[in-house]
């Protein structure tokens, strides 16, 4: 039995320092200082080449805590993405035989060593089931020797696992893994409109485990709908997805906070309960939140 309480008030003292995005974009006006700036805050141990490794180091260091604090059952729903990521390196750099060492992930659920290993034989059940459903077979096919095959089959499997040990989860946790599913699917609606991607290919990037139904999404970008709107009617999404296809119309980011608000308002009401693990997932989506500002604030392409 996990004691949440002194977690709890740990993260509530952390959470005052979590740069807002006003903050960043006063910081990212100085580009040259950027990692000046975020290594005297404390902000990922300290000293580093580049903004992305002071980035990586400190979300390294938020897995490390996540995985300490909670049961397996719960953390895997935060840190699964992550090994979906070191997945897809392995497989694309055994296509095009470069070294995936510096882009793997650390602090992850499965041993990279496991995964390659898999990745060689394409035998996926070392990891679970429910991902060797999805990937056995895409690698049989040769799905997982494209690029493209890669990542939409990686997602699907490593979402289907996580919907899969989101049912066991409390009410809330269980709500705000669907909600961020939905926000996710939201993303990639927007993204592959804005490339022009194939009814066929954008619905193979569909994540399972959302509350929206994928047939949803599918029908409205095959009808080339500006947004989501008119095929969201009496689900739950349907405000957050109409507010965040405004937010698009600005940039992603902004429809990307309105997702994350979403997400976050399924946790909420319990917030406050320091015998509850929903603190710790708050603070998580609200680290990540910031690891993805830093990112854009100080990326090539300007500030927030």
């Amino acid at each position: 039995m996990f004691d949440y309480s002194y977690t709890v008030a740990y993260i509530s003292a952390k959470e005052t320092s979590i740069f807002s995005k006003e903050a960043l974009s006063r910081m990212s006006a100085e580009k040259g200082d950027a990692i000046r700036l975020l290594s005297q805050s404390g902000y990922g141990g300290g000293e580093a080449e580049s903004v992305g490794a002071l980035v990586d180091r400190e979300l390294s260091s938020l897995r490390s805590f996540i995985m300490g604090c909670m049961p397996e059952a719960l953390y895997s729903l935060l840190i699964l993405p992550y090994d979906a990521h070191n997945l897809k390196v392995l497989l694309k750099c055994a296509v095009n035989g470069a070294d995936a060492s510096p882009y793997l992930y650390d602090n992850t659920m499965y041993d990279t060593e496991i995964a390659a290993a898999c990745c060689r034989g394409g035998e996926f059940s070392l990891l679970s089931d429910n991902i060797a459903k999805i990937l056995n077979p895409a690698y049989d096919e040769g799905i997982l020797q494209l690029p493209l095959g890669i990542s939409a089959s990686c997602d699907r499997a490593f979402y289907t696992e996580i919907a899969s040990r989101a049912k066991s989860a409390p009410k809330a946790i269980a709500d705000y893994v669907r909600a961020e599913t939905d926000g996710k699917n939201f993303i990639s609606y927007f993204r592959s409109k804005r490339i022009g991607l194939d009814p066929k290919t954008f619905g193979d990037l569909l994540l399972p485990g959302g509350v929206t139904p994928c047939n949803v999404f599918t029908a409205a970008y095959a009808s080339g709908a500006e947004d989501l709107k008119q095929y969201t009617f009496g689900l739950d999404v349907h405000d957050a997805f109409t507010a965040a296809a405004e937010a698009a119309k600005r940039s992603l980011s902004d429809a990307n906070d309105v997702l994350d608000g979403y997400a976050s308002s399924k946790l909420e009401p319990y917030k406050y309960e320091p015998q509850s693990v929903v603190p710790i997932f708050l603070y998580y989506k609200k680290k990540i939140a910031e690891a993805r500002n830093i990112r854009e604030a100080f990326s090539e392409g300007g500030a927030l």
